[in-house]
């Protein structure tokens, strides 16, 4: 998912008979749009043949209590990174957004120390460190909070806890019984509080599936000019990392003096509009196709984002051996 997580994905068992967000119009393209806050559409790869049979169709079962007027109970499971932030501001402007529950990245990394997991805890301390540095932070924090000006405040609670796995989380999110969970950005999920988690759970991730798993999506993609997939994927989740069925993949605008920082930001929030789309279509009934995966791609690590490939790469944009072609923005999936 993002670079706060060691890592970013989760699972969690899937039903195809529960519920799930449905598919909704996406943003248009305007000759006169700000790129940033409406990013206009073109096409994407060509249709996947490797991804066999198995194509879900999820609609919505409304409560017993309600009809087809009856709100979508969302409940978000994040860190503290900008976009989740922004992703949280969204949710609660456009859908009942019930509770918020935040794992911290401090917490994250003392959860590493204490597991002794030195390598890991250092890789991540190095991406952090570089982003103060190199400005990217503010960067990063400046742009999510220019999309969410003008979004109301959130009304909801915001539960913050060491773990989301914690028994206090598990048992917050059963009460609450949503019938959509997103994720994003927080540690793997366990078994116990992907069992007793109701309704679907949908996964924001940072990468183009199957293709890019793990951590650092954009960066690798952008690293080996696979220009078509420097993109963010939504899926349902699955026991296994970032394998679950395909609900729409997204991938932003790119400009000649993109990096991969910019365009890992673009791609965030446009698959955060695609989410919420895709759970107001199926807020009032729309069927939602998820597409299985084809079982291929690599999964990476923070370990895999090393200082020397990132100066390799620096140099390589430096003597204009690395050049950005311009393309549109693209979205798939939710039909």
């Amino acid at each position: 998912m993002t670079s706060t997580n060691e890592q970013p994905d989760t699972a969690a068992p899937f039903d195809p008979g529960r519920p799930g967000p449905g598919p909704g119009p996406g943003p248009g393209s305007d000759p006169d749009r700000d790129p940033d806050r409406d990013p206009g559409l073109g096409p994407g790869p060509d249709p996947d043949p490797d991804a066999g049979p198995g194509t879900v169709e999820l609609r919505r079962v409304m409560p017993a209590s309600g009809g087809p007027g009856t709100r979508l109970r969302v409940v978000l499971l994040c860190s503290d990174d900008p976009l989740h932030t922004y992703l949280r501001t969204l949710l609660a402007a456009r859908l009942d957004l019930v509770a918020t529950v935040l794992e911290p990245g401090d917490a994250q990394r003392r959860r590493q120390r204490r597991k002794r997991r030195h390598y890991d805890l250092a890789a991540r301390r190095y991406q952090e460190w570089r982003s103060r540095i190199t400005g990217r932070s503010r960067r990063r924090a400046r742009f999510f909070d220019r999309l969410a000006e003008g979004l109301p405040p959130v009304g909801s609670p915001c539960h913050t806890v060491e773990s989301v796995n914690d028994r206090s989380a598990r048992e917050l999110v059963a009460e609450l019984a949503p019938e959509l969970t997103v994720v994003c950005g927080t540690m793997i999920l366990g078994r116990r509080l992907l069992t007793s988690t109701p309704g679907v759970i949908v996964n924001l991730h940072g990468g183009w599936l199957p293709e890019y798993r793990g951590n650092h999506g954009y960066y690798f993609a952008y690293k080996a000019g696979d220009w078509e997939r420097v993109g963010a994927t939504l899926h349902l989740v699955v026991p296994t990392l970032d394998t679950g069925p395909v609900l729409a993949r997204v991938r932003p605008e790119t400009r000649p003096r993109d990096t991969d920082e910019r365009l890992s930001a673009r791609a965030g929030q446009l698959a955060a509009l695609r989410l919420v789309e895709l759970a107001l279509a199926y807020e009032q009934g729309t069927t939602l196709t998820a597409v299985p995966q084809p079982d291929r791609g690599t999964t990476y690590r923070h370990r895999d984002r090393t200082p020397t490939g990132e100066l390799l790469l620096w140099l390589r944009r430096r003597a204009g051996r690395h050049r950005v072609p311009v393309r549109p923005a693209y979205r798939d999936g939710g039909t």
